[in-house]
């Protein structure tokens, strides 16, 4: 679910506003997803995040088609977000000395920014009844995409949230804000095997899924999977995510890992397998 604006620049004679100058303009700390969806700050590229670094939630995408401004906001999200993605509309607009935009395909005015924020607001209480609702009864976890990485969310997620907005920005927030790698697979093709391989070193608290996956499936059949202690040095990742001697919930699909050198040694003299 989400909230797609449109901002024309119609001017002939005025330079257009590109990429850098719109972030300027908004003040706000951007950056670009990886392919597994976890931000790389300071880089800007055809979709770009724009966020508050101070309240971190799920990011605005920003992005040019030809001359015309594109925003997309991710619903449900926290409200202080929601408000931050019409301010923006806002300086953009003035900016451009215009008062009228394209919300999802009706021609609106900046005027009717509390009604939008309003309807912004019950949307995304109404996505968050609507997950509470499946995961009670239907799914064990949903994943969103944060600014910085992806979360799972599940019956110990939606018990701290609930149904209210601003326990989820407390939320999104705090699980954002933990000082940890997040950890990534690379998919390999070994004896005609698709194999995925998760990177963890010592001494790095490290956030790894508890159940190995491919966000959004990008990749499918992969048959195996490994994570890699030392360079070339491999086990078989239910031996890894069974024998953590120190591992702490994260969200519904992880835990944050923290392995010392001598844990890892341990680990390969016992697991070690050659691929």
């Amino acid at each position: 679910m989400s909230v797609q604006v449109r901002i024309k620049q119609k001017s002939l004679f005025k330079k257009k506003l590109g990429m850098d100058e719109i972030i300027r303009l908004t003040n706000l700390s951007y950056g670009v997803c990886d392919e597994n969806y976890r931000l790389i700050r300071n880089e800007i590229a055809n979709h770009t995040l724009i966020y508050d670094e101070k309240r971190l939630a799920r990011g605005i995408d920003l992005s040019l088609d030809g001359n015309d401004i594109l925003l997309l906001l991710s619903l449900p999200t926290s409200l202080s977000e929601i408000r931050t993605f019409y301010d923006v509309i806002d300086l953009i607009c003035h900016e451009l000395k215009t008062k009228n935009y394209i919300r999802e395909e009706e021609n609106v005015s900046i005027d009717d920014k509390e009604r939008f924020i309003e309807y912004d607001q019950k949307a995304s209480l109404a996505g968050l009844e609507d997950l509470q609702e499946k995961i009670e009864y239907d799914y064990r976890r949903f994943e969103i995409f944060g600014v910085y990485h992806p979360i799972s969310i599940g019956k110990q997620e939606m018990d701290e949230i609930g149904c209210d907005l601003e326990k989820l920005e407390k939320y999104l927030d705090r699980i954002q804000s933990i000082d940890v790698y997040y950890a990534a697979p690379g998919v390999y093709k070994i004896n005609n095997k698709l194999i995925g391989i998760y990177a963890i070193g010592a001494d790095i608290p490290s956030v790894v899924p508890t159940e190995p996956y491919i966000v959004l499936n990008q990749i499918q059949g992969i048959e195996e999977w490994y994570v890699m202690l030392k360079e070339g040095k491999t086990i078989g990742y239910d031996d890894f995510i069974n024998n953590l001697q120190q591992k702490k919930y994260f969200d519904a699909n992880h835990v944050i890992a923290l392995l010392t050198e001598h844990e890892i040694d341990g680990l390969l003299d016992k697991y070690l397998v050659q691929l």
